[in-house]
């Protein structure tokens, strides 16, 4: 778990220089759910491709059953920011609060994942800590700055390097960067065989607003 909680505490400290406060942030929150989502489906993946060797097929389930329903949180929170971008000026705030709930919702599952988990296989286990790391540091930003979107608005959140217009809270990685530190996550050689050859296909692939994997069908 040390290994779990210092790339953790790395991850939330880091700062991303986006392109600048022209960018509304809706379309930066856009490709940053778009780029969590295959996250997640190729975080089941690698527990699949482990069921039998260093995972059981009880922590294949609970992973199966937490990423699928993340899945579908994520996708709703999508519909909903494209909700948000149509809605008038008084659907909005209410639109605002299923996000929050939504991204708070996808926040609670990955944080009672790991606990819920008996792995022993040390390699495997940190490994797959890593990973959720990742992918639970992009959701505990994105849940950070909706309080002040609320406040603001999703166009007038400033997104300098230093800060969103608030003094204690941090930017999210941007879409490009987070899949840059997933990617390099995920396929870290561990020095275990099958470990490795399970992570080696599992990148995640960001082009602008497009964001492809090869895993598609592993959440339904």
């Amino acid at each position: 778990m040390k290994i779990w909680r210092a790339g953790l505490a790395l991850v939330l400290c880091l700062t991303i220089a986006f392109v600048g406060c022209s960018t509304s942030w809706i379309a930066e929150s856009e490709q940053i759910v778009a780029a969590l989502i295959p996250a997640a489906s190729n975080l089941v993946a690698l527990v699949a491709a482990l069921e039998g060797k260093t995972v059981s097929a009880s922590d294949l389930a609970t992973i199966q059953n937490a990423g699928a329903q993340a899945g579908a949180d994520l996708q709703l929170i999508q519909s909903l920011i494209t909700a948000y971008q149509k809605a008038d000026a008084a659907a909005q705030p209410g639109i605002l609060n299923q996000i929050e709930s939504a991204i708070g919702a996808v926040q609670g599952l990955l944080e009672g994942l790991l606990p819920a988990l008996h792995i022993k296989d040390a390699t495997t286990q940190a490994k797959i800590t890593a990973v959720v790391g990742i992918v639970l540091s992009e959701v505990q930003s994105l849940a950070a700055i909706v309080p002040i979107v609320k406040g603001a608005g999703f166009s007038q959140v400033s997104q300098n390097r230093r800060d969103l217009g608030h003094p204690t809270v941090k930017a999210p990685l941007s879409a490009n960067e987070f899949v840059a530190s997933y990617n390099a996550t995920m396929t870290a050689k561990t020095g275990n065989a099958a470990l490795d050859r399970a992570t080696a296909g599992l990148r995640i692939h960001s082009h602008g607003t497009l964001v492809r994997w090869g895993t598609a069908g592993v959440l339904k």
